[in-house]
């Protein structure tokens, strides 16, 4: 692997990797989109490689998305244990409520995120040799975003 190539997987698993090698928390520091995508794109790297890293990077902020929306998920399942408290979530009803408004926003958020970036892939850069790249970098900024706004 080409020095160019080996740090901009460092960077990406970097900007990547959460805080202490476990599943999204307080402590972790927010994903860093510009980071990553700084990374693959630097100048040293080929255009084939650019695209592959941005690719790669998406992937990784999705598997890691998926287990934030498994913490969330979990958060919300521990209000059904607890006793009913005058304004403060509690009890199933509660968590129940909670689970599903959750993942009607989630699903929404999904739609959002499938339809905006594919049509700049689509529509806005007309599949063209730049348009793959740009379609990444708006995964990665978006996925970013939700990681970080599921953090808790």
């Amino acid at each position: 692997m080409r020095r160019a190539s080996r740090s901009a997987a460092l960077a990406i698993t970097l900007a990547l990797a959460p805080a202490g090698g476990h599943a999204a928390g307080p402590a972790d520091k927010p994903v860093s989109a510009a980071a990553t995508i700084r990374a693959c794109t630097a100048k040293a790297l080929p255009e084939y490689q650019k695209g592959a890293c941005l690719d790669d990077a998406a992937k990784a902020l999705r598997e890691r998305l998926a287990k934030a929306v498994e913490g969330k998920l979990a958060a919300i399942a521990a209000v059904a244990a607890r006793p009913p408290s005058p304004g403060s979530l509690a009890g199933r009803e509660d968590a129940e409520n909670w689970r599903k408004a959750f993942l009607a926003a989630q699903g929404a958020w999904e739609e959002y995120f499938r339809r905006h970036c594919d049509s700049l892939y689509d529509f806005d850069y007309h599949g063209g040799s730049a348009a793959g790249q740009l379609a990444s970098s708006c995964k990665i900024r978006l996925l970013a975003t939700r990681i970080d706004e599921l953090r808790e």
